[in-house]
């Protein structure tokens, strides 16, 4: 690890956990990443669509809720010796309410657009909405049993399965 890459590491770690609140961003204690969550802002009377089959029923059925939120997107990263020089950082991303093919299209876009940290936490902030082509009504499907539309967390090596 270059000295320069170290300092830069440092200054990018201490500029986001001196910009966002704890609860937004932690950063970890035994390695160079952390995790952060992105909670976007909706516009006004978003309409989430619920659809999926009832266990107990067997048969479709479809709820509209108007929604403030929703869970935020979880981005954990860790930084190689190399970056921001040479690397860009090993990342996971998940979202509850995304679909697999939604996360996928977001980590392919962070492959082959390198960038630091603070710019992929504002592109997920200020962009993930109008770049997924997200509006309201959104069209939540589930799963049996109940579990929402992502799965497991996505790195850049999965991108092969997108």
């Amino acid at each position: 690890m270059s000295s320069e890459d170290k300092e830069a590491q440092e200054d990018e770690l201490l500029a986001l956990a001196s910009i966002y609140d704890e609860d937004v961003f932690k950063r970890s204690e035994s390695a160079q990443g952390g995790e952060t969550r992105i909670f976007l802002e909706l516009p006004q009377d978003f309409i989430i669509s619920v659809n999926g089959n009832s266990a107990e029923t067997l048969r479709s059925t479809r709820s509209e809720y108007t929604v403030s939120f929703l869970p935020p997107l979880v981005l954990n990263f860790e930084l190689p010796p190399d970056y921001p020089s040479t690397s860009p950082p090993v990342f996971t991303l998940r979202g509850k309410w995304l679909s697999r093919a939604q996360v996928c299209r977001i980590v392919l876009t962070f492959e082959q657009s390198f960038m630091v940290l603070f710019a992929w936490m504002q592109f997920l902030k200020e962009e993930t909405l109008s770049y997924l082509k997200i509006s309201s009504p959104y069209e939540l499907k589930m799963c049996h049993g109940g579990s929402g539309q992502s799965g497991p967390p996505l790195e850049p090596a999965d991108a092969e399965q997108c």
